[in-house]
């Protein structure tokens, strides 16, 4: 099993905290990647590596469209995950300004970006359509799901990313909810093929090259 370290860039007590769970889940890993692009613990594996990880875990969500999506939904097709939500007042707008560019750069491929919601109690299928609007998403190539906590707490889970909403009153708005900031490579079985720094141009384009090279491997 491997896991990914969460960022521990905070604006609360509620990051750090996040940070140390990231930190030990990293100290239980036994099978990191062999090449890890830029040192740390990011686990940016370099894009021709034969580096896997776990597979998403069984989910259903709800797209922008109101259709349901699935794990089978994604098979076929290199995809990059985030996880963000709509009221964020951190570092969500940057991530979804890297999907965006992510989005540009991947035009002819098949990759598929997928942004999953850290807060469904807000971010229902409306206002994320709303939210993908403003980023230029192309649905065909970008969705946006929301669905019920539990099963985003699983999809989540099962790719060793952290997650945390603040009791009620407890934070400031926009900081109700921490969570990891990573890019998450998958390979076209629905595995995990590398985690990026999602904030930083460095990973965005690690996150490119590794989908770029899943890309061309074919079916």
């Amino acid at each position: 099993m491997s896991a990914v370290l969460v960022p521990a860039t905070t604006r609360s007590s509620g990051w750090r905290a996040l940070a140390v769970l990231g930190a030990a889940l990293i100290g239980g890993a036994c099978d990191r990647p062999a090449a890890v692009a830029g040192g740390g613990s990011s686990l940016a594996v370099t894009a021709d590596s034969p580096w896997r990880g776990d597979p998403l875990g069984e989910f259903e969500l709800v797209a922008t469209s109101g259709e349901r999506t699935r794990r089978s939904d994604l098979l076929g097709r290199p995809a990059i995950l985030d996880f963000i939500f709509t009221t964020c007042a951190g570092p969500c707008p940057v991530l979804s300004a890297n999907m965006a560019r992510l989005q540009a750069d991947l035009a002819g491929t098949e990759v598929r970006l997928v942004s999953v919601t850290v807060d469904p109690e807000i971010d229902d299928a409306e206002t994320l359509g709303a939210y993908a609007k403003r980023y230029g998403a192309d649905p065909r190539r970008w969705l946006f799901l929301t669905g019920e906590e539990a099963q985003i707490q699983h999809l989540m889970a099962s790719v060793h990313l952290a997650r945390e909403r603040a009791a009620p009153g407890q934070a400031a708005p926009g900081f109700q909810v921490e969570h990891a900031t990573r890019l998450v490579v998958v390979d076209r079985e629905g595995v995990v093929a590398g985690y990026y720094p999602g904030e930083t141009e460095e990973g965005r384009l690690a996150a490119l090259a590794r989908a770029r090279f899943l890309d061309r491997q074919g079916p």
